[in-house]
């Protein structure tokens, strides 16, 4: 998971005030008025041109574990905050209690992301410990405090969330990996990340079949490594390699973060003989 720059100005317009987005959240501000939820509905953030913006802005990968997309699916267009209702695990108990979702944030640009199925339906998965377990985010957004909920828009900036956001946090400061390929919270004076282990859980940053897919990406760098430090050793012009590796740091590649890791990790000496900001 890396930062995002949301560029201004790419809201699409059937999000703006007056627009499809707009008008939607009015209609179903009027039902909820009126007690009634069966009729809500929330399609404006299905239009096309939000969908089509989403994919350029973030990359054409999940924005939790960065696989690519389009080549085996289109993504899912996924609302950080939950519109329709939010699911809560008691920490204590672990019972589930489904609470109100955020229906205001429904067609908001700055609530709409784009992730994998896997990071955002929930299904059961094998963690890569070999445990199986119903991981995706789905409808959960984990708070510090649960008693701090927000039931209206002027309450959402006081909430505590436990989820990172790709476009408002740094997900370096939260989370790092293994040499192999594993995730987990990072340290801040000895304690994990809370926001860091929180992602990993409930997007199922663990889960084995994307612990292979790093295990994989991770042969293609560090080959492209190698043959650097070896031409570097010998007076060499790295060439191609330096290339390579250049673009897969580029941030609409696959595993960009792990590829930083990598690239720091091995390469820590040479960064600066190299122009590389990792």
């Amino acid at each position: 998971m890396i930062r995002v720059k949301r560029p201004a100005g790419t809201m699409p317009k059937q999000l703006y005030k007056k627009g499809p987005g707009h008008e939607e959240l009015l209609k179903n501000r009027a039902l909820l008025a009126q007690g009634n939820d069966k009729d809500v509905d929330f399609a404006a953030y299905r239009l096309k041109p939000v969908r089509d913006q989403l994919t350029a802005v973030f990359g054409r990968k999940c924005v939790f574990c960065e696989s690519l997309l389009l080549g085996t699916q289109s993504g899912d267009i996924e609302h950080f905050r939950p519109k329709g209702r939010v699911v809560v695990i008691d920490p204590v108990t672990k019972q589930r209690a489904v609470k109100p979702g955020y229906y205001w944030l429904a067609a908001r640009w700055h609530n709409l992301l784009i992730a994998c199925q896997d990071c955002n339906r929930p299904r059961e998965q094998e963690n890569g410990d070999g445990s199986r377990a119903v991981l995706g985010k789905a409808s959960y957004f984990p708070l510090a405090d649960e008693a701090g909920r927000a039931t209206t828009a002027a309450g959402v900036r006081k909430e505590q969330a436990l989820l990172l956001h790709p476009c408002r946090d740094d997900p370096a400061l939260h989370l790092e990996f293994t040499d192999a390929g594993g995730i987990r919270a990072r340290a801040v004076e000895g304690i994990p990340s809370a926001k860091g282990a929180a992602t990993i859980e409930y997007c199922g940053l663990s889960r084995a079949e994307l612990l292979q897919m790093r295990a994989r990406h991770r042969r293609t760098v560090m080959a492209a490594i190698t043959h650097i430090i070896d031409d570097l050793a010998q007076n060499k012009d790295p060439g191609q390699d330096l290339e390579d590796l250049v673009f897969m740091l580029q941030a609409k590649e696959a595993y960009t973060a792990y590829t930083r890791h990598l690239v720091r990790t091995y390469l820590a000496p040479y960064l600066e003989e190299l122009g590389l900001a990792a």
